[in-house]
């Protein structure tokens, strides 16, 4: 089920002492860990837990923020159109813009800013290089129990996410019984199925016993490039796959449980299709897909990530609830490509190597007190310290193992941050606020850096910074089913430390203070009779956003690095979704997106609106389920993204801005109970409609039609 709202029918599915010192004079959140808790009435409600909109964990209804929980239900009804995580997030959560690029290049906005994936609440795209989205392919996506997206700025977890999080949490066990999950699934395009199949195989096994849990999954993916409605095959770079995930718990008492979760993926390129350049020189509106000669190095390439946690937690250390988290991800993206769509369909052969690396430790004490009869007052406070690292080595494309320069040189930044918040309950109203104080600690390491190479940083330590973030909110309990609510939160992303340390000169004129963005929000959520529906309004502005531009220092190359750029930014929009079971057999819903923005301008001396490339055009996707019976179950799914008109011609012609067009799109998937499973149809983009990726095309990338009808079939079962 995908909860937007509060509940779920049980019939459907010096600063750092202020910090600690407002810890202690106010309350606490009520803290829960369970996923749902029921309630003995039948008409009470299931209370959905967040463990991503708060520190230790709370029941949705008690944050004053919009969060949206995608379970294990919603994703497999995704699934079954696409096993594409991205779309499946475009097509359900309201206030996201619509992913653009490859795997290896995707970008995902909330709101209009970046926000952070987490994996199990590690950390997996990295705050030192522009983050993106290509992490969230870097699991098996039926490894996954859920998925929650905090939309908008969050003060609780610091600088790295602005526009929110993403956290995909993976499976564990569930029950005493042996569990054993199985998943085949195939899909193609119909137009030229040739050449386009992707095959995904996911297998799982997992147990409670006594005091113990443990679960253990592996996924593996083959993926041949895409066909648009034409049948003519798109750019992208076939693949395979390799993921495994697993979760070891422990209860160690009644009161305190240990728990280990890890992911490990690998990925290794295939045959790369890209657009001639010999078409794109030529002004061809939309250039020829070809084959493109393979980098005589390809064997090399591949796309890696692991990632680990070891959290502790305990019901009563002197009076407190205890959670403490250490955790550890690697990331290595070895790029053996050949960019002959710069060098007029000539071979253009690249070669680099990525390493990014996050150590991280998190430690939360909650306490709560009565206040009277009818209040709580409580207290969480704690410490975050977290370790990133990242070098990025441009590699001679004739000897990949000789270093020719620097993308970004060897950094590392240190965090620490202590932080305090507070909530006080009178009855049906309840406030919250606190502060996080961090600390910035950073430098340019000394790593390949006496060869004197192209985009040396000279080592040495950064500036010191620090941050204070503040956050306050108001949830009003209007009915025990409904709740409105009111939010203030800071957030903060860091200045792309990475690009800045390349070719610096003095360690000491780079700042790792993070660009401050605060959002305003207002919202109303919950249960009106057989209707679960949320709505929220915001407002976020910054002063000075980090963002990216092009090194003018490589004009004319075929590869030009990005390099910093701050400048004052603001975005605003509604975004809401509707749930509506008119009877036990049928399901209605939607979400919608509305969203404005503007970017000043150095060179107009004014504010522009942002994009398509940016902000969310105004979107909807409606949604009809049909079950007939036990066994039978349908859906129809249509999404429609209006025009984006929002440059003049003068900003246009000038600027080189792009308005982009109205599309439609409809899916359609069925599934029928077999044995322990269910058999899938899904059929994505139902109508061969002509279209293209407006985040694509607004980035000024060279244009080309979306995926054509796509027919997935599969098997899922439950043993």
């Amino acid at each position: 089920m995908h909860t937007q709202g509060t509940y779920r029918r049980r019939n459907s599915s010096n600063r750092a002492a202020r910090v600690l010192a407002l810890a202690v004079v106010a309350g606490s959140l009520p803290v829960q860990t369970a996923l749902a808790q029921d309630q003995d009435a039948d008409d009470d409600p299931v209370l959905e837990i967040t463990v991503t909109g708060s520190r230790i964990g709370a029941e949705l209804k008690d944050i004053p923020t919009a969060i949206s929980v995608l379970d294990r239900e919603a994703l497999a009804r995704q699934f079954g159109v696409s096993s594409n995580l991205l779309r499946a997030l475009d097509a359900t959560v309201p206030g996201l813009n619509v992913s653009s690029g490859d795997r290896s290049q995707s970008t995902t906005t909330i709101r209009g800013r970046t926000p952070s994936f987490q994996i199990n609440g590690v950390p997996v795209n990295q705050g030192l290089r522009p983050s993106n989205s290509n992490s969230a392919v870097q699991i098996s996506p039926y490894g996954l129990d859920r998925i929650e997206v905090v939309r908008g700025a969050t003060a609780l977890f610091g600088a790295g996410s602005p526009g929110g999080i993403i956290n995909l949490i993976t499976r564990r066990a569930a029950t005493d019984r042996l569990e054993i999950d199985a998943v085949a699934q195939s899909a193609f395009n119909t137009n030229t199925a040739g050449g386009s199949f992707a095959n995904d195989l996911y297998a799982g096994i997992g147990q409670k016993l006594s005091n113990f849990d443990y679960y253990t999954g592996f996924g593996y993916q083959n993926y041949s490039a895409e066909r648009d409605p034409n049948g003519t095959r798109l750019p992208g770079t076939e693949f395979s796959s390799l993921a495994l995930n697993g979760s070891l718990g422990w209860a160690v008492s009644s009161q305190t449980r240990l728990r280990f979760t890890g992911t490990w993926y690998r990925e290794n390129p295939g045959q790369e299709y890209n657009q001639d350049g010999a078409d794109i020189d030529a002004g061809i509106l939309f250039p020829r897909v070809v084959a493109v000669n393979p980098n005589p190095f390809r064997s090399q390439a591949k796309d890696g990530l692991y990632t680990l946690a070891l959290s502790l937690e305990s019901d009563n250390v002197l009076g407190h609830k205890l959670f403490a988290a250490a955790y550890h991800q690697r990331q290595q993206f070895r790029q053996r490509a050949n960019f002959q769509d710069a060098n007029g369909g000539a071979d253009d052969f690249f070669s680099d190597d990525r390493t990014n690396q996050t150590t991280g430790l998190r430690l939360t004490l909650a306490r709560k007190f009565a206040l009277g009869q009818t209040a709580e007052i409580g207290i969480e406070y704690g410490v975050d310290y977290q370790r990133d690292n990242l070098i990025r080595l441009l590699l001679d494309p004739a000897n990949p193992a000789t270093v020719t320069g620097f993308i970004a040189p060897d950094v590392t930044l240190n965090t620490t941050g202590l932080f305090g918040q507070t909530t006080l309950s009178m009855g049906k109203i309840k406030l919250s606020g606190g502060a996080r104080q961090e600390l910035y600690r950073g430098k340019i390491g000394t790593r390949l850096a006496n060869l004197g190479l192209p985009g040396t940083g000279a080592p040495g330590s950064f500036k010191k910074e620090d941050l204070l973030l503040l956050n306050a909110g108001l949830v009003y309990d209007l009915t025990g089913r409904f709740q409105l609510y009111a939010s203030f939160n800071q957030g903060a992303e860091l200045t792309q430390i990475g690009r800045a340390a390349r070719r610096a000169t003095n360690a000491l004129l780079i700042s790792p203070q993070p660009a401050i963005s605060e959002q305003f929000e207002l919202g109303a959520r919950g249960d009106i009779g057989a209707i679960n529906l949320s709505l929220a309004a915001f407002y976020s502005r910054s002063e000075a956003a980090a963002l990216l531009q092009a090194d003018p220092s490589c004009a004319g190359q075929s590869f030009c690095p990005l390099i910093p750029l701050r400048a004052p930014q603001r975005v605003w929009g509604v975004e809401g979704s509707l749930d509506w079971k008119p009877v036990d057999a049928v399901n209605i819903g939607g979400i919608f997106t509305w969203q404005r923005g503007e970017i000043f301008n150095d060179d107009e001396a004014r504010f522009i609106p942002f994009g398509a490339d940016t902000i969310s055009p105004t979107r909807f996707t409606a949604y009809a389920a049909w079950k007939p019976n036990e066994k039978l179950s349908t859906r129809m799914q249509a999404t429609y993204v209006a025009a984006a008109n929002f440059f003049s011609t003068t900003e246009q012609v000038n600027l080189g801005l792009i308005n982009t067009p109205s599309y439609l799109i409809a899916d359609a998937t069925a599934g029928y109970k077999v044995g322990p499973g269910e058999i899938s149809l899904g059929i994505a983009n139902l109508f061969n409609r002509e279209y293209e990726n407006v985040t694509s095309l607004a980035r000024g990338f060279t244009r080309s039609f979306a995926t054509g009808r796509r027919v997935t079939i599969g098997y899922m079962a439950r043993f």
